[in-house]
């Protein structure tokens, strides 16, 4: 939570700064991580902090990533998905790839930030 707290002053600072509003998009690269089986502990506060966090900040529930699923879990999505009403996924993409091969989100200032930018554009607005 406190993460979208931050995250909410940055978005309204640089929304006041550039004069347009900006929103969040929120990232889960969920490689290596078991979502069948395994701890639940990340999946547990991955689901409370995402049901406290929307209404407390509703104007920062931009779109959800979900990078890197299992191959196992990215088959059942793209089965399930369009069952899901249209505004759910509106506001969920699924994708395999984008951060698959950065080790440290630090790598995204250098070299590997015009590509992974250029993949949200793509993820989120289809550009």
């Amino acid at each position: 939570m406190y993460c979208k707290e931050v995250n909410a002053l940055v978005a309204n600072d640089r929304s006041l700064e550039l004069d347009k509003v900006l929103y969040v998009i929120t990232v889960n690269d969920l490689a290596g991580v078991k979502l069948i089986g395994g701890d639940s502990t990340f999946r547990d506060a991955l689901s409370a902090a995402s049901k406290q966090a929307v209404p407390l900040y509703p104007a920062l529930a931009g779109p959800t990533l979900l990078l890197n699923l299992p191959r196992l879990v990215s088959a059942l999505v793209k089965l399930f998905t369009p069952l899901f009403p249209p505004e759910v996924q509106a506001k969920l993409k699924f994708e395999r790839g984008p951060l698959q091969s950065t080790t440290d989100l630090i790598d995204l200032n250098g070299k590997d930030r015009p590509e992974f930018l250029e993949d949200l554009d793509r993820l989120c607005y289809g550009k």
